[in-house]
């Protein structure tokens, strides 16, 4: 009989300047406060590094189409002189008439007819604007045109240009804050650790495939399915990290067509305790051979409000006896055999998904890496707490391993990068390297993916009756 370990689901550790532990504070879920002090903290925070980058690109650069004068910073968007070719830093807002608005809500409130959700807000009819405390101003150009994936609202960057008769900004050059310090990837052990990643486990959905599977996994975890090298690969596995939607979103449309009988009190039909029960013995099962990190997603009974916070250990009292097992905090930070660990479980790039024309969601991830934020739609259309002290989904620190949960398939890719010079006292002449990870639905997909600590080497395993 395992021992209660007290810990399990106790205040996470203390909080590393670089590496957040998402946890919130009372005072985060105080919603009557505005939402523009996060934008301004993201602003003050960002807009430093921006500008350090933006100085080394374009300090001492040429004339420009034209433009004799060297350019040079001006500090204040409406300052900008006709003319003059200079640099400015501020958030990208872009206007998208096809965006969700405040009268879409009002319309369902009062039961008008709204249109139907989109999967993309991208039209040709969008505008990419730069604003900051003074105003905001409209880019355009060539630039501006034939970026792809790139201008999210919410996002810090310097454009360099010149103002046109106009008005607006033409813009011949911008960047980003880029990726900031990276520790050294310093391995543990030699060959390094594996570390299995999943998601979308689906936990009381309706698939009898997706149970098997599921206990195929188990078995695999536990070393006792397989062939000799699938035995010996799930030995070295040293930690497992389930990143959102363990439990299936409940499936109430088919009933809800049906005539009820009318009941008075309660009515517990809506609500049944076998997907979180099945959870649990899934993770007791787990906990006693291989650490197991279980973080919240979008179907999870948890805050939907972003960082989202720990499932209540209530829900899994049998997981919660186990020193193994630990409830996990969306985004999550972890260091595991020397390798740095972050990730979501995939509502962040879900939603700048459909800002963008683009359809590679791997490309999207590392731009977040670029931007040094993996939430600039935070408040926009992704919901999140009103913080009015930091921004916690500012990136102070590149993490060697990155994953997103609950992506339509596995993509992968290592990225180098060289990493500008930043007050956490990043080396500008390191070149960073991250593999990117995009974990698919275990439910849908039955793949698993292996990260080893040592050399960020990925390994993906699919099971599947039969083979």
């Amino acid at each position: 009989m395992p021992t209660r370990i007290a810990s399990t689901f106790a205040v996470p550790p203390a909080d590393d300047p670089l590496r957040p532990n998402y946890a919130t504070k009372r005072d985060d879920h105080q919603f009557a406060k505005q939402y523009a002090n996060l934008y301004w903290l993201r602003l003050v925070v960002l807009r430093k590094r921006v500008l350090e980058r933006a100085r080394r690109q374009w300090e001492g650069k040429d004339k420009i189409e034209g433009i004799k004068t060297p350019p040079r910073h001006v500090k204040r968007l409406l300052e900008v002189e006709n003319g003059t070719l200079c640099y400015v830093v501020g958030t990208v807002y872009v206007d998208m008439p096809l965006k969700p608005n405040v009268l879409e809500d009002l319309a369902r409130d009062h039961h008008i007819t709204a249109p139907p959700p989109r999967k993309k807000y991208h039209s040709a009819s969008d505008e990419v604007m730069l604003e900051d405390e003074s105003g905001r101003v409209r880019l355009v150009g060539k630039p501006i045109d034939d970026a792809e994936g790139v201008f999210v609202t919410g996002t810090i960057m310097a454009a360099l240009g010149a103002e046109t008769a106009s008005g607006d900004f033409e813009v011949f050059e911008y960047c980003f804050a880029g990726l900031p310090h990276q520790p050294e990837l310093e391995p543990t052990a030699p060959e390094g650790e594996w570390v299995a990643l999943a998601s979308g486990l689906d936990m009381g959905s309706a698939s009898d495939a997706a149970d098997v599977r599921t206990e195929m996994l188990v078995e695999f975890l536990l070393g006792e399915a397989g062939e000799n090298e699938d035995q010996e690969d799930a030995v070295k596995v040293s930690r497992l990290i389930l990143a959102g939607n363990s439990l299936a979103r409940p499936d109430i449309g088919a009933s809800s067509e049906e005539p009820k009988k009318k009941t008075y009190g309660h009515d517990s039909s809506l609500y049944t305790a076998k997907p979180t029960e099945a959870l649990d013995a899934l993770i007791s099962e787990l906990a006693t051979s291989v650490p197991v990190d279980l973080m919240p997603g979008e179907t999870d009974p948890t805050e939907p409000t972003m960082p989202q916070q720990p499932m209540h250990h209530a829900l899994l009292p049998n997981s919660a006896l186990y020193e193994g097992f630990t409830g996990r905090t969306n985004p999550f930070w972890c260091e595991v055999g020397g390798a740095s660990f972050f990730g979501t479980s995939g509502q962040t790039i879900d939603d700048i998904f459909k800002y963008l024309e683009s359809e590679d969601r791997l490309g999207v991830a590392a731009q977040t890496l670029e931007w040094s934020h993996i939430a600039p739609t935070c408040p926009d259309t992704l919901w999140c707490f009103p913080f009015t002290d930091r921004d916690p989904f500012i990136l102070h620190q590149t993490p060697h391993v990155y994953f997103v949960g609950n992506q339509p398939r596995f993509e992968s890719r290592l990225i180098e990068a060289k990493a500008p010079k930043d007050d956490e006292g990043g080396d500008s002449a390191a070149v960073k390297k991250v593999r990117i990870v995009l974990v698919p639905k275990f439910s849908e997909t039955g793949e698993v993916v292996l990260v080893n600590t040592a050399t960020l080497e990925v390994k993906r395993r699919r099971f599947a009756l039969g083979e």
